[in-house]
């Protein structure tokens, strides 16, 4: 069963990918809006794929005895490494620096997509009527124009 699971698991990361990635691709080439697009990327796979979601997030990847796992997660994570250079940060150019940027981003969009998917939003509900839109909760990074962004390689 955990061969399946796993097999299972890749396929939903490699979905994961182009969903984010097709979202990336139709936004402005501008870095909020690039920003907001793998974030809406993200949370749409995860409700419209809510127990795919949670089974890629809480299996425990055994990358040696599943090697498809390391491929297919790291290149979900590749677009989310992509996308976090429209971020402006101190020592973006450091590894440092570039990793705290990607882990503010995830932090930010899979908090948001695990409270989405597990209908968590009570207060705000309760409060105004609605789960918050997710540009109302988008941190106010510095943004970089595409005049700012380096070409990749």
């Amino acid at each position: 069963m955990a061969v399946l699971q796993a097999a299972i698991v890749a396929e939903g990361f490699r979905l994961f990918a182009a969903t984010m990635r097709d979202h990336v691709a139709a936004a402005p080439k501008e870095g909020r809006a690039q920003v907001l697009a793998i974030a809406t990327g993200y949370v749409e796979f995860a409700v419209g794929n809510p127990d795919l979601f949670r089974l890629m997030f809480s299996m425990e990847r055994q990358l040696d005895i599943f090697p498809d796992l390391l491929p297919a997660s790291r290149e979900a994570y590749a677009v989310l490494r992509d996308v976090s250079k429209w971020v402006e940060a101190k020592d973006r150019h450091s590894a440092e620096g570039r990793v705290a940027v990607e882990t503010m981003l995830w932090t930010w969009v899979h908090g948001y997509a695990c409270l989405k998917v597990n209908r968590q939003f009570y207060t705000s509900n309760a409060e105004i009527g609605r789960d918050p839109e997710l540009a109302d909760v988008m941190p106010a990074f510095d943004y970089m124009d595409a005049t700012d962004v380096e070409p990749e390689a």
